[in-house]
């Protein structure tokens, strides 16, 4: 579905750029009235869980959940980022709050590190957020193993199907069906990663840990559900994705249409805004490049946003005579995508880019 610049100014108005603010009472406010289902039979849960009044139960969720939507906004918005430069941009973040709810960096490497279905952290000790799908998927597997499934590296094709099947995204169907092998690319690596659960190598099977059921990110479906989880216009920082890219088409003046070829999430359309390129070489139009892009999850465009390219040598699959060079759009016409014809219209952007300047 193409979109125009008016059915994209409705969506800004229907969804308004995410801030970063410290708002604790608009965020209970919205689990309460614009998560009200998954909210309560969240809060539900909790009182069974740890016996507590339901009073005690919704304060203690809230409380959580406040903590989890400033750090997930933060990373969004900033990036990936370690302990010391969360706590930072927290407190950057604070507005006119008398508080925020850690005293330290190490007060939120210990909350992130209690969050693992929700943050990731990589070797550097830097987190990301976790996508949606994935962090429904980890809930999906623990409920199977719950029931006494088998999942192991034999059913775990099965699994993964059964669960894509009941994926709905209304842009971006192919990206949320794909969207967990951004996040986990094995059992042994879903198990290192949530510490929920055990992998036993020998028998190539997943387990639940002992501690699974005290944990809050694992049985609480709101987590699942934070409050930006279906932003239509998200652009998750903290989320990147690189591969090879075929280029598909050129839209003067600005925008190129890219799909990925790599497997994580093969045919996922991506945009490259040219203007922002540090170069003036033909060769960045190549049909095939090396890019590397943020997450746009919900996007009804594309769901990457390429933010650098690197240049993979002409080849014969490479090249404008025997690739698939895709087509340049310009003044509503169609043309092929030559070296000539990428060459002339880098000559337009520049004239362009010159006359905006001299404005």
């Amino acid at each position: 579905m193409a979109f125009d610049k008016e059915m994209f100014d409705k969506l800004k108005k229907e969804w308004p750029e995410i801030q970063g603010d410290f708002a604790p009472e608009l965020w209970k406010k919205t689990y309460k009235e614009k998560h009200e289902q998954t909210f309560f039979k969240s809060v539900d849960l909790l009182q069974k869980v740890e016996n507590l009044s339901y009073k005690e139960a919704e304060e203690k969720l809230l409380d959580v959940l406040v903590k989890v939507t400033f750090i997930e906004t933060t990373l969004t918005l900033k990036g990936k980022q370690d302990s010391a430069e969360i706590f930072e941009n927290l407190q950057k973040f604070q507005n006119d709050e008398p508080n925020i709810p850690f005293s330290s960096a190490e007060d939120v490497e210990s909350f992130c590190d209690s969050m693992q279905l929700i943050f990731r952290k990589d070797l550097s000790k830097k987190y990301r957020n976790i996508g949606y799908q994935s962090k429904r998927f980890i809930q999906e597997i623990k409920r199977r193993l719950e029931l006494g499934d088998i999942i192991d590296e034999i059913t775990i094709d099965d699994v993964i199907q059964d669960f894509r099947a009941t994926v709905v995204s209304e842009y971006g169907q192919k990206f949320a069906e794909m969207e967990i092998q951004l996040d986990f690319s094995s059992l042994r690596q879903l198990a290192v990663a949530t510490r929920r659960f055990k992998f036993e190598g020998g028998e190539g099977r997943l387990y639940l840990d002992e501690n699974a059921a005290n944990c809050l990110d694992l049985n609480l479906p709101i987590f699942c559900e934070t409050i930006h989880f279906n932003h239509q216009l998200k652009k998750d920082l903290s989320r990147h994705v690189s591969g090879i890219f075929m280029l598909n088409t050129t839209r003067f003046p600005k925008r190129s249409q890219y799909f990925m070829s790599s497997e994580e999430l093969f045919q996922t359309e991506a945009s490259l805004y040219r203007q922002h390129l540090n170069t003036d070489s033909p060769h960045t139009f190549s049909t095939m490049i090396h890019g590397r892009g943020w997450i746009k999850p919900n996007h009804p465009n594309d769901n990457i946003e390429l933010f650098r390219v690197d240049q993979v040598p002409f080849s014969l699959v490479n090249n404008f005579a025997t690739g698939n060079a895709g087509s340049i759009i310009q003044n509503g016409k169609r043309k092929e995508f030559n070296m000539r014809n990428a060459t002339n219209l880098l000559n337009r952007l520049e004239d362009a880019s010159a006359e905006h300047r001299n404005v």
